[in-house]
């Protein structure tokens, strides 16, 4: 029977027993999975020749980190102990490494790594690997800003965050920003939760009793401070009592004759 060893690596036959870019392991087994003909071993270095591939173009040919160890979790270690034990028995071994370890501390390696990966391209490994610790990443951040925005609405007293949402947006009727403050969240993450909770968004300038009452009192300080009183519609009231015309008291207050007729009616004529 012919046999592959030694044959340059055919890569059209290779059949994919395992995903691209990941070394398949039984954990229970301890064995690797072979891509090609989907066995398991101890260890691939050696099976692999036996499909016309190196180690190296194997983890080449599927996409596996050039660093990766082509064996089972225990064999790994016990070459890795093995290893350590020649390192620190043999002063030629160290010697020999101590150009690598230099390199290491000084970033050369990491250097030499980059432009690997710029000549040759990262292995498919690589890329899932990155991709899959960034995922992670932002799970651990969305799980930390859960916790604070829970920890949030508690200290404000509301039972969970839509009972919140719906108390300080919709009953309180605080705009979506002072809401989003009131939360410590951003004004995205807000209109997502208006959202969620199933919440109708005011438009722009829409109208509500609130925000009615906000501007009143907003425009009734600007206009107390600009004369110097404590309360304006007392201090016009005041002054129109005294003959001050609708027009001098638009034009000492800044505000408009209209808004001085609205200030300065009876008490009993408002909402007539």
């Amino acid at each position: 029977m012919e046999t592959d060893v030694g044959r340059a690596p055919d890569r059209r036959r290779h059949a994919r027993h395992a995903e691209r870019g990941r070394l398949m392991r039984d954990e229970e087994a301890d064995t690797v999975l072979c891509h090609v003909c989907g066995r398991a071993f101890r260890s691939l270095g050696s099976h692999v020749r036996a499909h016309g591939l190196t180690a190296a173009e194997y983890r080449e040919e599927f996409g596996l980190l050039r660093t990766r160890a082509l064996s089972a979790r225990d064999l790994s270690r016990a070459r890795s102990t093995a290893q350590r034990i020649v390192y620190e028995a043999s002063a030629q071994v160290r010697a020999d490494l101590a150009v690598g370890h230099a390199m290491a501390r000084d970033g050369g390696l990491s250097r030499e790594a980059r432009r690997s990966f710029v000549q040759g391209g990262a292995s498919a490994e690589f890329v899932r690997e990155q991709a899959e610790r960034l995922a992670s990443g932002r799970r651990s951040q969305a799980a930390a800003a859960a916790a604070r925005l829970e920890a949030r609405v508690r200290s404000l007293g509301y039972p969970d965050t839509a009972a919140a949402v719906r108390g300080l947006y919709v009953v309180a009727e605080l705009s979506m920003e002072a809401t989003a403050r009131a939360l410590g969240i951003g004004n995205d993450q807000m209109r997502q939760l208006l959202g969620t909770c199933q919440v109708r968004v005011r438009a722009v300038g829409e109208n509500s009793p609130a925000g009615r009452r906000a501007r009143v009192a907003l425009n009734d300080l600007a206009a107390a401070q600009r004369v110097g009183a404590q309360d304006i519609v007392s201090w016009m009231r005041e002054r129109r009592s005294q003959g001050a015309t609708l027009a001098e008291l638009a034009a000492c207050t800044g505000r408009s004759i209209p808004w001085v007729m609205s200030r300065t009616r009876p008490p009993a004529t408002v909402g007539r």
